[in-house]
């Protein structure tokens, strides 16, 4: 069978103590740092690589006599 909750009946000034919490503000300084962000690196980089890959397959493909640029 299970237990009863020994905690029960305390709920109270947990309550109380996260009221007291939010009445203080807290002010966030948001600082911006010069340059690109990671989201804009990993985009420009991305695209680099898939561009470097389809010159790439085109290169091989133009082995055989296939490719769009290399024939």
């Amino acid at each position: 069978m299970a237990k009863a909750n020994p905690r029960a009946g305390r709920g109270a000034p947990a309550r109380a103590t996260a009221k007291s919490r939010k009445s203080a503000e807290v002010e966030v300084a948001a600082e911006d740092a010069p340059g690109m962000g990671i989201d804009a690196g990993l985009a420009i980089l991305t695209c680099i690589v898939l561009v470097a890959a389809v010159i790439l397959v085109d290169a091989l493909m133009g082995k055989i006599d296939k490719g769009i640029f290399f024939t």
